[in-house]
């Protein structure tokens, strides 16, 4: 046994634990994101200024990799509110997250479009 003790902090948004390095506090709530989720939150927010995203941040698969596309080769992406900062998921992850959130979905006309009840 080696004695080396290894700390990692949870992110709230992922839940992975990562490096007290990789952590960082938002607010006075003593939130905890780690610079991957902040990374993505900031694409999110580019996105929402008109550049495009590199992927969906759930599944990991970059546009050319989606296979989610329309007739006319659009890929739709959905941008999602998940506890307090911007996601940017591919069609099906986005479907996964709001069957999930019923709570929250399912009386809008969005969730009754997806058949949230």
């Amino acid at each position: 046994m080696s004695g080396v003790v290894v700390m990692g902090v949870r992110c709230h948004y992922c839940s992975h634990f990562r490096s007290p390095g990789d952590i960082r506090t938002m607010g006075t709530g003593g939130v905890k994101i780690c610079l991957h989720c902040l990374e993505w939150h900031q694409k999110a927010m580019r996105m929402l200024a008109g550049e495009p995203p590199p992927g969906c941040q759930s599944c990991g698969l970059k546009f050319s990799d989606l296979k989610e596309c329309d007739g006319l080769g659009n890929l739709r992406m959905y941008l999602v509110v998940r506890d307090g900062i911007y996601q940017i998921h591919c069609e099906t992850c986005s479907d996964a997250y709001v069957r999930k959130r019923a709570d929250l979905y399912g009386p809008t006309a969005y969730g009754k479009s997806k058949g949230i009840t």
